[in-house]
């Protein structure tokens, strides 16, 4: 639920061998303390294989970045990370934009009309045509809030239909649990909320607001698999405070009961949008790091839910940042961090796919803003330029390729993230050291002995240079000092 450019308004395994040189606690070689830290937590099992979808981006209908001659540096940055999902046409925004003329309403207050009618530069052909050139499938989410079922029926229709515009994923509605999305549904019966607007002074229960998405999302959903059989539709999914600050519902659990339970026969994944922290102000970085460890118990608690009411049904994370309002954080080495270690925490435990928000978000050092690339003016860079976030996916990416096993590592400290892929014969191991001062050491013991291991490393201190991914080589035989604050991916023969 973050801050939407024009909007101003707000939306909602083996064990790790580790030796700190910091640290009071050593491990020993099959990664359980020596000291008082207690033994690791077993890593999740490494169950299915990863699919073609894993990581992804926002992309909005607004980005005329992405929709001139800056494409073509777009998409290869696109391929170079492997970003092979891209979400359309861009979070409450959906819930205002007609697809046939390419146009939103996002100006206007009180009822649509064409004097606040705006046409948007990123159609959904253009859109689909990038997607292609990048290598990326789409994920598409539908007008529930000023739209109708037979309006999105019409697109799945088209997309089927019309070479080249096929899409992975459909949505109904973004974020319709929130009072900041436009909803018209919700002044129609069973609800009929007298005086609703968006963004308006009347605000109903979540319970309300779940009776009303349940008995209007219902037609679209039927409508659009009439349109395609094959369609794979998904819902919005509510967290609580505790969860995700910056995402939290009310009452979060009528919401996920009333949905699932009416629309569980129709739906094929709920579409869950991470950011955990509402402000950052006082956060330090080693906290929004930390936050990554909520995200096993959280993904427990959504598939005991789902069990119940949609077993059938993915989770996908179909919007992920530090928080729902834009910081100035994205242009830090945190943001590379906390990219690479949401996206991949949140796959080993076995969601389909993580979609950053967002590609370009036009805003500023000074102000704040969530993309992965610089929109250009009034960033310092070009447009196209990586942010921080940008070179945490693209380190994550190395362990995503379709058909890997990814497997979280526990590190037995607090300051050291790790996470392991397999495919093929050959493995990837990724490890973030959070700590913001000091570097830590670890023996590479989780690959052949005697062979050379290739190394990428990012850190604060090369976070500057134009080319900050520093690659080199070294011995699966020697220590390996992971800089303050850094990524580094170790690639090479797996251990037998």
């Amino acid at each position: 639920m973050a801050d939407r450019r024009h909007r101003g308004r707000r939306r909602l395994g083996r064990s790790l061998a580790v030796a700190s040189v910091l640290a009071g606690t050593a491990l020993s070689t099959d990664g359980c303390s020596t000291g008082q830290a207690g033994s690791p937590t077993p890593a999740v099992q490494a169950g299915r294989a990863l699919g073609p979808l894993a990581l992804g981006v926002n992309v909005g209908a607004w980005d005329g970045t992405y929709s001139s001659s800056g494409a073509a540096t777009i998409n290869d940055r696109l391929r170079a990370a492997n970003l092979r999902l891209l979400r359309y046409p861009g979070g409450s925004w959906a819930d205002e934009y007609d697809w046939s003329t390419t146009t939103d309403t996002s100006a206007c207050i009180g009822p649509a009309t064409d004097s606040c009618t705006a046409t948007d530069p990123l159609g959904f052909n253009a859109f689909s045509a990038q997607a292609r050139t990048a290598g990326a499938s789409s994920f598409v989410t539908v007008n529930y809030g000023s739209g109708t079922p037979t309006q999105a029926a019409n697109w799945v229709a088209y997309a089927k239909s019309a070479k080249g515009r096929a899409v992975a994923l459909w949505e109904v509605g973004s974020e319709s649990y929130s009072c900041d999305e436009t909803n018209d549904h919700l002044a129609q019966p069973p609800t009929s909320v007298l005086g609703y607007l968006p963004r308006g002074p009347v605000c109903p229960a979540t319970a309300v607001m779940a009776e009303s998405y349940a008995a209007h999302s219902l037609p679209y959903l039927k409508a659009m698999k009439r349109a395609d059989p094959s369609a794979r539709i998904g819902v919005p999914w509510a967290f609580t405070k505790a969860e995700a600050a910056g995402s939290a519902v009310t009452d979060a659990g009528s919401w996920n009961d009333e949905v699932l339970s009416a629309d569980r026969t129709d739906i094929d994944f709920v579409d869950a949008h991470w950011y955990p922290f509402d402000s950052v102000s006082g956060v330090s970085d080693q906290q929004i790091l930390d936050s990554v460890q909520r995200i096993p118990a959280v993904v427990a608690a959504m598939r005991a839910v789902l069990e119940r009411h949609a077993p059938d049904a993915a989770i996908v994370v179909g919007e992920t940042n530090i928080s729902n309002q834009a910081t100035t954080l994205d242009f830090q080495p945190v943001a590379a961090l906390f990219a690479a270690a949401t996206s991949l925490e949140w796959l080993a435990q076995g969601v389909e796919s993580v979609d950053w928000w967002d590609l370009n978000n036009f805003g500023s050092p000074g102000g704040g803003d969530y993309g992965l690339l610089s929109s250009g003016s009034p960033e310092a860079e070009p447009a196209g330029t990586p942010l921080p976030p940008y070179f945490g996916e693209e380190l994550a990416s190395m362990l995503t390729s379709p058909g890997s096993r990814l497997t979280p590592l526990d590190a037995g400290t607090p300051t050291l993230l790790g996470f392991r892929s397999d495919l093929s014969g050959r493995r990837h191991v990724l490890l973030i050291n959070t700590d913001p001062s000091h570097p830590v050491t670890i023996a590479p013991s989780w690959f052949s002995s005697g062979s050379t291991i290739e190394t990428a490393t990012y850190g604060a201190s090369s976070a500057a240079d134009p080319n900050p991914i520093v690659e080199s080589t070294t011995s699966s035989d020697t220590s390996f000092s992971l800089p303050a604050q850094s990524i580094v991916v170790l690639s090479g023969t797996p251990r037998r």
